[in-house]
């Protein structure tokens, strides 16, 4: 399957804007914040890394990670070391493994975990602003040079995002989970990726 005709044409089943479309206002508010010096070049990582970071990510989202990966051009070798540092990502984070809490949700809890896309210190996230997690965009620090003390998610402007794109992704999920036979609204970044590529390429 390629994936990035796939998405297109999820786009056009459902009425749902592009990636960038839906991510345009958590980016230029990103963007901003730049302008005033308040951004995350200069932090070690604080909330990519297990130290805080627990983002899970719906199948629209994985979808179009993958897409801005150009997972389409590489060859099968590149998608099993994909796959393989993905396994090995949950593998080192327990990530699959559910932990008992004596609660009746207990299985719910959410883990942290280093991003896969994590590349160390200043370097940053390896992915796109136009393909990143609605969730990570939206998390900024409030002042600069902070190395993450002060970061926090923008809820009204999330919120306002889901208000205007939210029932169409849901539209989306459900047509990719009926269609891929996936059985989860949202899961960690590398589950999520690693489910579907094993879906797309067995």
């Amino acid at each position: 399957m390629i994936i990035k005709e796939y998405v297109e044409n999820l786009y056009q089943a459902t009425g749902l804007l592009s990636s960038f479309e839906r991510r345009k206002g958590l980016v230029i508010e990103m963007q901003n914040l730049e302008n005033q010096t308040i951004h995350c070049f200069t932090c070690p990582g604080t909330c990519c890394t297990s130290q805080a970071n627990s983002m899970q990510i719906t199948p629209i989202e994985a979808l179009e990670i993958l897409a801005s990966l150009n997972i389409d051009t590489l060859s099968k070798e590149e998608i099993s070391d994909l796959k393989k540092r993905m396994q090995d990502n949950i593998q080192s984070y327990r990530l699959n493994v559910e932990i008992y809490t004596g609660k009746k949700h207990s299985q719910d809890l959410r883990k942290t975990y280093t991003c896969p896309f994590f590349m160390n210190g200043s370097k940053g996230c390896g992915l796109s602003r136009g393909s990143k997690p609605y969730g990570c965009l939206g998390f900024n620090p409030k002042v600069s040079e902070d190395n993450g003390k002060s970061c926090s998610s923008n809820i009204p402007l999330l919120s306002e995002r889901d208000d205007l794109f939210l029932e169409k992704e849901n539209l989306a999920n459900q047509k990719i989970r009926d269609e891929l036979k996936i059985y989860w609204g949202k899961l960690t970044i590398p589950q999520a990726l690693l489910d579907i590529l094993n879906k797309l390429y067995a």
